[in-house]
């Protein structure tokens, strides 16, 4: 036991033997199919997985080809999922044949401590601080948070990785047949999207690579992920081609039928239909919180909003990561506003008018606490008005949203149908063939012609440095 430890060291370099530690390859698969996030989707194997290989599996655990792979990252399951029979069994036999297991838990209660205590690591509240790490890690402090601790039975020998102020194991590992299992607190590794916090990298690497080293692998052969489209489940249907692992069976119908309802009303409030190939595919993320479009391919929350009991907040969300890809080719100087502002519309055509008008109320109203007349800031916080400071983080991001809300009301008051002959112009005028770049002063070229009046001066006067002469597009085109 004392032998291996100290193979824990950050220097990482020298046993105690004194000898050159062997530096062995990573084959990790990130499970994805318990609960999507973005941090999950690369960011993990960024921070603690370096130049070792990575992969990330979206569809059920138990149809992952673990045969060339000796580690697996599990960093949570949603609360609406559990680890099925078939899972738990399928991760017994990985680490059996002597793959490493690298499980975070959050709290006593989720999904990722049930799990745990099939393995003998029973989590429980009152880790008390300081935190303190084993010697053989080669630092001095625990970054992050954790006030979870385990109460594990000692024959099972726990190898102690940080211990608590009274000396309990908060995280911990131990040999399950040939492969060895880490249990951590969530708070010890990273979760922002964009990779900018690697706390414990110093030692949470080293630790993941002990985990990895009693399987052998092959690093001659392929070892590949298994995306979202590769998916345990794909249906063929009229306008898309839908996926989905064995976990969302349950919530697909519903998807299903939600995503088809909604797909007539966006075309509708924008005036085309698709460009070509875009929105083909449909794919269900097994998460409340977030989604994606990447064009072609779009990705959904199966339960944003809490859906399927409320239907609206997801045709906001449906909408949103739809018209994303309606937008296209060229992606809007609002993109990410307008693509909400039409699923507001949508919500209202849908029977949802309350609701949506009070989100696009208060979306402008978040505006005008920095920009009450809307004339001081143009959509990046910047000011053309002499002695006006930019604005930064959350009022930027505020009248940004706010500001191309009211813009867009102000426009429909006037024309209701503004937004769909607007995309018909942009349709009509915006392709490769026919100009490089789209800015604000291509839009509001086209939204002159959408409106039948100049708004270049309106433009101007809500503090917007905008001139026709820079637009690509002529207002005669």
């Amino acid at each position: 036991m004392k032998k291996w430890i100290c193979c824990l060291s950050a220097a990482g370099a020298i046993c105690a033997s004194g000898q050159a530690e062997k530096t062995y390859d990573v084959h990790a698969v990130v499970d994805l199919s318990h609960s999507f996030t973005f941090y999950a989707d690369g960011r993990f194997a960024k921070q603690y997985l370096g130049t070792h290989r990575s992969v990330m599996n979206w569809n059920a655990l138990y149809n992952f080809d673990l045969s060339n792979a000796n580690l697996m990252v599990l960093l949570d399951c949603d609360s609406r999922l559990t680890y099925t029979d078939k899972d738990v069994a399928y991760i017994k036999k990985f680490l059996e044949d002597g793959g490493g297991v690298a499980l975070f838990v959050s709290s006593p209660a989720c999904k990722q401590a049930e799990l745990a205590r099939q393995f003998g690591a029973v989590y429980e509240e009152g880790a008390t601080a300081p935190l303190k790490p084993a010697a053989a890690l080669g630092v001095d402090t625990v970054e992050g948070r954790a006030s979870i601790r385990l109460n594990a039975d000692e024959k099972l020998q726990w190898t102690p990785l940080v211990t608590d102020a009274d000396g309990a194991v908060v995280a911990g590992m131990r040999k399950v047949g040939k492969g060895r299992l880490m249990v951590a607190p969530r708070g010890f590794s990273g979760s922002r999207p964009d990779a900018s916090d690697p706390i414990n990298a110093a030692w949470l690497a080293p630790v993941l690579e002990r985990l990895a080293q009693g399987k052998a692998i092959d690093k001659s052969k392929p070892f590949n992920g298994r995306g979202l489209t590769d998916a345990d489940n794909v249906e063929e249907h009229d306008e898309f081609t839908l996926y989905y692992s064995d976990y969302l069976k349950p919530y697909a119908q519903a998807m299903l039928g939600i995503t088809r309802r909604t797909k007539p009303f966006i075309e509708k409030r924008m005036g085309v239909p698709l460009s070509a190939g875009m929105g083909t595919k449909v794919g269900l993320l097994a998460t409340g919180g977030g989604g994606f479009s990447g064009g072609t391919l779009i990705g959904l929350a199966v339960w944003w909003g809490g859906f399927p009991e409320q239907e609206d907040g997801m045709i906001e969300f449906i909408t949103h990561e739809s018209v994303h890809s309606w937008v296209l080719p060229f992606p809007e100087v609002w993109n990410e506003p307008i693509a909400t502002y039409v699923g507001n519309l949508v919500m209202i055509d849908m029977g949802h008018e309350a609701e949506a008008l009070k989100r696009i109320a208060d979306c402008i109203a978040r505006a005008r606490r920095h920009d009450p007349d809307m004339n001081r800031y143009d959509l990046s916080g910047k000011s053309t008005r002499a002695g006006v400071e930019p604005l930064t983080g959350g009022a930027a991001n505020d009248v940004h949203w706010g500001k191309t809300f009211w813009i867009f009301e102000e426009l429909r008051k006037e024309k209701p149908d503004f937004m769909a002959t607007y995309f018909q112009l942009k349709r009509q005028h915006a392709q490769p063939d026919a100009i490089k770049k789209y800015t604000l002063d291509t839009t509001v070229t086209l939204l002159s012609k959408a409106m039948g009046r100049d708004l270049f001066p309106w433009f101007r006067e809500l503090g917007f440095d905008v001139d026709a002469s820079r637009s690509e597009i002529t207002a005669g085109q």
